[in-house]
């Protein structure tokens, strides 16, 4: 099964690397909303036509990704871009998935690519797990 979580070590200002990741999200079509708990909700697609239509909704299908912003031990800015596996299953079934995968590794290398000049720390890591 792929990855659910990939976490991005940013060694530059906090602050503008967050307006980094935050942008790159936008670019690709995600709407973002802060959460009471400090994470952010990306979601694009809408979700009532996902709702009556499944995968049937095409481009429209509704997707939720989550970013969360926090500092490791070494004080770099970590985000974690993570996601449901369940609920791309749930509103289009195998089909569904696939979309929701595909929306989440769309947003994982455009990260990547995004963070060129020294700002990110060699390589991304996946499934949530913290670089020494």
């Amino acid at each position: 099964m792929a990855d659910s979580s990939y976490d991005y070590f940013f060694t530059g200002p906090h602050d503008e690397s967050r307006r980094l990741v935050d942008h790159v999200a936008g670019s690709l079509g995600f709407r973002l909303e802060q959460m009471p708990n400090g994470s952010t909700k990306a979601s694009r697609g809408d979700l009532t036509k996902t709702l009556f239509l499944g995968v049937l909704a095409g481009k429209s299908f509704h997707v939720t990704l989550w970013l969360q912003y926090f500092v490791d031990d070494a004080g770099r800015l970590v985000v974690r871009l993570s996601r449901d596996l369940g609920t791309g299953l749930v509103k289009g079934g195998a089909l569904g998935a696939a979309r929701s995968q595909e929306a989440f590794a769309e947003l994982a290398h455009a990260l990547g690519r995004a963070s060129t000049g020294g700002q990110l720390d060699p390589g991304a890591q996946p499934g949530g797990s913290a670089q020494a």
